[in-house]
């Protein structure tokens, strides 16, 4: 359900260290969920492995395991919703000189169009992240049956 997509990003915002917070939400989450932060943002170079399976920002060594106090992995939402929607992410952190902004599919980044790179694009922003989620459940028709009703 789009409930429980928002819930997990909402919680990686949370996690990034946001204190503002905004969604935007179209047909039920269906068609458009949008979730900007104002949080430590995704490097550059992170970009390619953000939405992979497992990934996360919170572990550099192993004793990190014994301190985390986070609500989840940014991968586990990332990963799954890039499987299900087309999904993009604009990003800043406070060192950079400007905001990225990436595709993907599948947890593997992908061209905004047909012809293009697929390496992150510099772009203006703010520090934090806008993770945009459209068309949710596009290529699960049987899903997308199940929630008719926006309002579901």
């Amino acid at each position: 359900r789009p409930a429980n997509a928002l819930k997990e990003l909402l919680e990686n915002s949370v996690d990034a260290g946001s204190t503002n917070i905004s969604v935007v939400s179209k047909g039920g989450g269906l068609k458009l969920l949008q979730i900007t932060d104002n949080g430590c943002g995704i490097k550059k170079e992170d970009m390619a492995i953000a939405v992979e399976r497992f990934t996360t920002s919170k572990l550099r060594d192993y004793d990190d395991l014994q301190s985390i106090s986070t609500f989840g992995f940014r991968g586990e939402a990332l990963a799954s919703v890039s499987h299900v929607a087309h999904l993009s992410i604009t990003t800043m952190t406070a060192d950079s000189p400007c905001a990225y902004k990436a595709h993907y599919s599948d947890s593997k980044l992908v061209p905004a169009k047909e012809g293009d790179s697929v390496d992150p694009r510099a772009c203006a922003g703010i520090k934090g992240t806008v993770i945009s989620v459209e068309d949710l459940f596009y290529n699960v028709a049987s899903r997308r049956q199940a929630l008719k009703n926006p309002a579901e």
